[in-house]
């Protein structure tokens, strides 16, 4: 064979073997990025920390992709260049920190191939945790990012003329702040009967945004906190203001029942007490409690002091515990992620100790806080506690709780009402 044609032949395969092997050339493993993450993050924040401009520098080649309603993590990423083996692995590797294979429709991902062979994935677990997990050499390396957050303040008010959830939301309150609202007041107010049009509403609370990263949060709620509220119905102006997870009157009297309503904060009410149909069970009966939805890991306090009498897995409630109050009452928190460290029977605790975190253990749809209130061994619903008339703060906790009424007043002069 003539030299030339063997020298050209040889010299056309070493080209077709270069090309193949490039990374610039193979489109099916490395996509072209559709949203540059790198430089929205950038637009939107010029001051950033070494560590979110590290993440940010891995990023340059980083797409954000949606998860479609019928779609799951294989075809999602194996449209992304990832091997079905390669999503098995990181669905396993993932498994400590998140369960990949309950990803709810509509979050976004962000992948990266910062280098040839190497694949980064990022999504959100909780508002304000990242999981990222990079593969290098085989292998995913799984890690759980806090992200940085801010507390924004805003405050509504509200004339009811229809209903006051829909005056809410047509004012701009987010539902879950009138919930809050709702479940304050209720020792006082029946909402099912009492509320009226022209009755009004003022209310302040925070809500926690991330700083950065925020395509990865935008399926997610911002956790929000109310902080003050006033409601004047039938000729009552009522003005509460939360301190240390209760609401007081701005004189300092305890504005609720010796027991907490809502032994958590930044919760929405998800479920009432009364019959309902079971989401597992798939039939209908008498729930005996009331059920909060939050982050996994959000702390749950005492609703108020008493004696531990439980804390252990209880059958279908899961992880649980039980507090004697004393008089007959006890409450029961069900569905815990993990307990308080060395929390045991026999414990005493006051009002707000931290008792456990929030979870979805025992025969639970999915995750929250399941509450009880018993008395005399009977379950009652714990919306209908009466709140006591003498109950006020003093010492150090009035004088702090002042000094708080003192930063609301100066942060918002509309709230220059809030002195006794």
């Amino acid at each position: 064979m003539n030299i030339r044609l063997i020298l050209t032949v040889l010299l056309v395969t070493i080209i077709g073997v270069w090309l193949l092997d490039s990374p610039t050339q193979n489109t099916a493993l490395v996509p072209q990025p559709l949203t540059p993450f790198s430089a929205e993050l950038e637009a939107d924040h010029g001051e950033l920390s070494g560590l979110e401009r590290r993440y940010i520098r891995s990023s340059r080649t980083g797409r954000i992709v949606k998860l479609q309603n019928g779609q799951n993590l294989t075809t999602l990423l194996g449209g992304q260049g990832l091997s079905q083996r390669q999503v098995a692995l990181l669905a396993m590797s993932a498994e400590p920190i998140i369960d990949l294979g309950q990803l709810q429709t509509g979050v976004n991902i962000e992948i990266s191939h910062p280098k040839p062979g190497q694949h980064r994935i990022r999504l959100a677990r909780e508002y304000g945790e990242l999981v990222q997990a990079t593969y290098v050499e085989g292998d995913w390396h799984v890690e759980l990012l806090h992200v940085p957050t801010e507390q924004l303040a805003e405050e509504h008010d509200l004339v009811i003329h229809n209903s006051l959830y829909q005056d809410a939301e047509h004012n701009g309150i987010p539902n879950g702040v009138i919930n809050s609202s709702v479940m304050a007041l209720s020792h006082f107010v029946d909402f099912q009967r009492q509320v009226q049009p022209g009755d009004l509403m003022e209310v302040r609370f925070e809500r926690t945004e991330v700083t950065s990263f925020k395509s990865l949060f935008s399926h997610l709620q911002n956790p929000l906190l109310l902080t003050y509220l006033r409601f004047t119905n039938s000729g009552e102006d009522y003005r509460l203001v939360r301190y240390k997870g209760a609401f007081y009157f701005p004189d300092g009297r305890l504005a609720q029942s010796f027991l907490l309503k809502t032994p958590l904060n930044g919760a929405r009410l998800s479920s009432y007490y009364g019959n309902r149909h079971h989401p597992v069970l798939g039939y209908d009966r008498m729930h005996k409690g009331i059920d909060f939805s939050a982050p996994i890991g959000t702390p749950i306090m005492a609703a108020g002091r008493g004696v531990v009498k439980r804390a252990n897995r209880y059958g279908s409630f899961g992880n649980a515990v039980v507090i004697d109050h004393g008089d007959g009452y006890e409450t029961l928190y069900a569905h815990l992620n993990d307990f308080a460290d060395d929390l045991k029977p026999g414990n005493h605790v006051k009002q707000g100790d931290v008792i456990g975190y929030l979870g979805k253990t025992g025969l639970s749809a999915g995750r929250h806080l399941h509450y009880e209130v018993h008395h005399n061994g009977r379950a009652i619903n714990p919306l209908d506690i009466k709140a006591p008339a003498q109950a006020r703060l003093q010492g150090a906790a009035l004088e702090g709780f002042k000094q708080q009424l003192a930063q609301l007043k100066s942060a918002d002069s509309q709230l220059a009402s809030l002195a006794p």
